[in-house]
């Protein structure tokens, strides 16, 4: 835990920058609240991604929609950040449940469904996620005194849900600039309504309420509020990023200037989306797979080019679910691998999956950068094997595992 003394040091030690993002970095590692399975450790010299999904409980992955779902990558190499928001209403096939929304993956399959389904259509290796509950937005917001936020629409919802979702509230917010407590920056992450793009113009609000949240925690004024900022989002997220690598991470990317973040929103303007009316009468959007790659491409570059080329080879262990296998061959497929043939190699039962180098071919530096890249994918680590009766630089051996959460 963050204790007053520490924070006094380092503010006199360094002042607000620096100094601010270190102690936040290890205040971190305090809410980070454990998953079942692996935990697998981060090249700190690699890129990163991360899938964070907000939703109002985190208690249990059942009934757990999400209201708002952000691929965060960094590149410590290139100090940068990228930050995409996905439409909620995105109309997809979610592995092994066919044509949904896909903020109804995390309910059906937990977050390995959800980070799938994000992958196959957004065309990004999502390595590690991340699952906020609402009510530690709240909490934070306020107890930074609450934060600065700027509202480019005039807000006059009549049907605002209240906390129960069973009655009408109003929300009312002018356009222009508006310093809002906890529940007002809440109301204003999720309004959807009376916006012109309804979902779209939503998901850049909460992008505006993000890069405002940053701002107020790097704050001379907040570090001597950690141990309670630490309090107030306790089990309000699970994540499988490992707790011992969590200060060092957040530290560096809080450190970012505000020029280093590259934002986007899939939307109608750069043509990712359009809309579409379900056989069910559901109104939803479809995905454009060109659009898409195009605005992927410009945010996530580095993370693109740790894979695109490389030669792997997806096996299916006898216990995997082959629509999760077939499913995870696209997704490759989509971000640029070499996918190989299984009939390639020996396919051997595997409970759990499994990621190889192959020691018995000519292997390059970035196969093995790729190889660890594909392990996190996966959840697993990668290791070096001999492979002689295999061509292929990455082997990928899905286990009976994947297809669970």
């Amino acid at each position: 835990m963050v204790t007053i003394g520490a924070v006094v040091a380092v503010w006199r030690a360094g002042g607000p920058g620096p100094a601010a993002a270190d102690v936040l970095g290890h205040a971190l590692a305090a809410v980070y609240k454990p998953v079942k399975g692996p935990v697998v450790a981060y090249d700190m010299h690699a890129p990163l991604t991360v899938l964070v999904m907000g939703t109002e409980k985190t208690s249990q992955f059942g009934g757990m929609q999400t209201d708002s779902m952000m691929v965060l990558a960094w590149d410590p190499t290139a100090k940068r950040a990228a930050i995409l928001s996905v439409p909620r209403d995105l109309w997809i096939d979610i592995p092994g449940y066919g044509p949904q929304r896909i903020n109804t993956a995390l309910e059906f399959g937990g977050p390995t469904t959800a980070e799938l389904a994000v992958e196959k259509y957004i065309g990004v290796p999502i390595e590690y996620y991340a699952i906020v509950d609402y009510s530690a937005l709240v909490q934070l917001v306020n107890t930074v005194g609450g934060i600065t936020v700027y509202n480019p629409y005039n807000i006059n919802d009549r049907c605002f849900p209240n906390a129960a979702e069973n009655a009408c509230t109003i929300f009312q917010l002018s356009k222009g600039y508006h310093h809002m407590n906890g529940t007002t920056a809440l109301k204003f992450a999720r309004e959807r309504e009376t916006l012109p793009l309804s979902d779209l113009s939503r998901d850049s609000n909460q992008q505006r309420v993000l890069f405002a949240l940053r701002k107020a925690l790097l704050h001379p004024r907040n570090l001597l509020k950690l141990p309670q900022i630490v309090a107030d989002v306790q089990q309000s997220v699970i994540t499988n990023l490992p707790v011992a690598q969590l200060p060092r991470i957040a530290e560096e990317v809080l450190r970012l200037p505000s020029s280093s973040i590259q934002h986007a929103v899939l939307q109608y303007n750069n043509g990712a989306v359009s809309n579409y009316t379900t056989g069910g009468g559901a109104e939803v959007l479809l995905p454009h797979e060109a659009a898409i790659h195009a605005v992927v491409a410009s945010l996530f570059g580095p993370e693109l080019t740790a894979l695109q080329g490389v030669p792997v080879q997806v096996e299916s262990g006898s216990a995997v679910n082959a629509a999760t296998a077939a499913t995870f061959t696209q997704v490759l497929s989509g971000i640029g691998v070499d996918v190989l043939t299984p009939a390639q190699g020996a396919s051997t039962p595997h409970k759990n999956s499994h990621v190889y180098w192959n020691t018995a071919v000519k292997l390059q530096a970035r196969d093995v950068v790729a190889a660890k890249m594909v392990a996190s994918m996966l959840g697993t680590t990668a290791d070096p094997v001999r492979m002689p009766k295999v061509r292929a630089p990455v082997v990928a051996v899905l286990g009976g595992s994947l297809s669970g959460s």
